[in-house]
């Protein structure tokens, strides 16, 4: 692989080599690299891989066919990319070459949004950019795959989450109050979603919107069976006393 290539998973499993999409075979050689990736940086036994590809009944020709696949992956990727030790085989590349790793280390190298909230807002939608579907594909709900996606999503989020708390502290808070609405709606058991449009609705001046969505938090928290903490309630006092929120924001940036 050219040091700009990558094999992508977040989306339908594909390489994109020399800035181009390019297919890395059929539906077995794309299950088997996905395997690789999930994998990636350790080895994988043969068996883990045949399970992988074939599940509980693989054929009898499975060692063989193994065999193939990889000889297949190679070609596209290059001879250097799949290395074989014992009874494993290992995927090399670089981890800005793998699209679901490049993900992570944008997320845990983004500055907090407080301390420099633009570099921190361009880290967040390179990542969101990186995605063009649910992850591996056809295969997002498939048992070697399940909690890897998962597991992807939630870095999905998270990384919208980031984001939006960005544009927060960059002023735009009417802007972000409509794209939060729609957020809480889809994920309603994320607090962090419900305090970032409580925040963004107090900012705009729309105080009453701000408590209603508060209510809203109170409702959701009781019908998972939990009791609002003492942060929801001072955040109420605050909206109520048209507090400055930069205490409550800060509470936020360290992981309150």
């Amino acid at each position: 692989m050219r040091h700009d290539d990558m094999i992508r998973v977040l989306g339908p499993i594909d390489l994109l080599a020399h800035g181009r999409p390019r297919s890395v075979g059929g539906r077995n050689a794309r299950r088997l690299l996905g395997a690789l990736v999930v994998g990636a940086g350790r080895s994988i036994s043969i068996h883990q891989l045949q399970w992988s590809l074939w599940g509980d009944t693989p054929p009898r020709s499975a060692t063989s066919s193994l065999q193939t696949y990889i000889a297949r992956l190679r070609h596209r990727l290059g001879s250097e990319t799949i290395e074989r030790s014992d009874h494993c085989y290992r995927l090399v590349v670089e981890r800005h070459q793998i699209d679901a790793i490049r993900l992570e280390d944008l997320l845990t190298g983004a500055p907090a949004p407080r301390d420099d909230p633009q570099r921190c807002l361009d880290i967040c939608t390179e990542g969101l950019a990186l995605w063009r579907g649910d992850p591996f594909g056809d295969f997002v709900d498939d048992e070697p795959f399940r909690l890897e996606s998962a597991r992807l999503g939630e870095l999905r989020v998270s990384l919208n989450e980031l984001a939006l708390e960005c544009e927060l502290v960059l002023g735009r808070s009417d802007i972000v109050a409509a794209e939060l609405e729609s957020a809480v709606e889809e994920y309603p058991y994320r607090e962090r979603l419900w305090y970032l449009l409580i925040d963004a609705l107090a900012s705009d001046g729309r105080r009453v919107e701000a408590l209603r969505a508060c209510s809203r938090l109170r409702e959701v928290l009781a019908e998972a069976g939990l009791e609002p903490g003492e942060r929801l309630t001072r955040v109420e006092q605050e909206i109520l006393t048209d507090a400055p929120h930069e205490a409550e924001r800060a509470q936020r940036d360290d992981g309150h």
